[in-house]
């Protein structure tokens, strides 16, 4: 398989601009797109990581814009149809990126700062180099190729094959990476984490503790695997 790592970031793209504008992550996969008339539906899926405030305004934000068609919204996870024009640039430049014989190797990560890193797969290189030529046409739109190599794959990562976590398993266990409580050396305590989290100590382990107890054993098997 031809595998492209690539990393970039467009003005007035509709997820982009919402990370940056309400400080939240996004995990997304496209999945398909269809036509009607002059227009084409492109539909995608996601989770959002953030502050809950900042995910309540982002969805808010995201429902009032004129190009979405449809969005529906699960605590975190989400999925968005949004319509483009059939002629427009920024329309080929989607399709290349929804073609059917591209495979996500795992969800683009959109950042806090707008950037978004995609890591795809397709059987013929000429598909991934279509989709660099479309994406340069966009007027706003910047990039950095960090890998373009032929390899085997050996991973397939899907985000819902994770372990659930609870809203507080999963707040905890993000505060606790954000903060550099995995970091070595240490960033913080679960003293500082259970404060900022406005619960007691050991409330606060108790769901940390789970959420990293869900989590290690499927980490450990996929590293193992």
């Amino acid at each position: 398989m031809w595998v492209l790592k690539i990393k970039g970031r467009e003005k007035g793209n509709i997820y982009e601009e919402r990370a940056i504008k309400f400080k939240v992550r996004i995990y997304f996969y496209s999945h398909n797109y269809y036509e009607e008339k002059d227009k084409i539906f492109f539909v995608g899926s996601g989770l959002v990581e953030g502050s809950q405030e900042n995910k309540i305004s982002f969805f808010k934000d995201l429902k009032a814009d004129k190009r979405v068609n449809h969005l529906e919204e699960n605590k975190d996870y989400f999925i968005c149809i949004y319509q483009e024009s059939k002629k427009s640039i920024r329309g080929n430049a989607l399709r290349a990126s929804y073609n059917p014989r591209i495979i996500f190797l795992k969800p683009a990560v959109i950042d806090t700062d707008g950037w978004e890193e995609w890591e795809i797969a397709s059987t013929k290189k000429e598909y991934l180099i279509y989709l660099i030529d479309e994406s340069e046409k966009l007027k706003n739109f910047e990039y950095k190729i960090l890998q373009f190599k032929q390899k085997k794959i050996d991973n397939l990562m899907i985000y819902s094959s994770a372990p659930n976590l609870t809203d507080k398993q999963k707040n905890a266990l993000m505060l606790a990476i954000e903060e550099g409580y995995y970091g070595y050396p240490r960033k913080t305590t679960l003293e500082r984490l259970a404060k900022a989290s406005k619960i007691s100590l050991s409330t606060f382990q108790f769901h940390l503790a789970k959420a990293e107890a869900k989590l290690m054993p499927f980490f450990l098997k996929k590293v193992n695997s």
